[in-house]
């Protein structure tokens, strides 16, 4: 799954943003995944301003068809190579995305001071009143 808002018009002052959600088929060979005719647009969410951490919202359909899909899966799928009926089951290996998107797809807020992905809750931050930001401290610059 890969996904990321673009802004459409190419206008930088626009508000406007577009988020596609893309979903690729990984059991094909390398130089066939990101072909075209494999991609999958799933999602288009757009709007006059981006979904920001209300994207779960969006995705909620998704998740139940992939949860479908994985346990119990697509009974009497036919497959023309085996020349037989199997059960089809599809799961989410990866995603790719930035860091923004990232905070976003997992519920992490900056504003809420969960800035690493890799402590999660626990990272340490503090808020600083005059400023208006947070600050983050003691997180590891390379995770383990």
């Amino acid at each position: 799954m890969s996904t990321d808002g673009v802004n459409p018009f190419g206008n930088q002052s626009s508000t406007h943003s577009t988020w596609p959600v893309v979903l690729s088929v990984l059991n094909l060979p390398p130089w066939l995944c990101k072909k075209r005719k494999y991609l999958m647009l799933s999602i288009l969410v757009s709007g006059p301003k981006q979904p920001g951490d209300r994207i779960d919202v969006y995705l909620r359909p998704l998740v139940d068809d992939l949860q479908t899909l994985w346990k119990p899966g697509v009974k009497d799928v036919w497959d023309e190579f085996e020349r037989k009926d199997f059960t089809l089951h599809a799961m989410l290996f990866t995603t790719i995305n930035d860091n923004p998107a990232h905070r976003n797809l997992s519920g992490q807020s900056k504003r809420k001071g969960e800035a690493c992905p890799h402590c999660l809750d626990e990272t340490c931050s503090l808020w600083l009143r005059k400023s208006k930001k947070f600050v983050f401290f003691g997180a590891p610059s390379f995770p383990p």
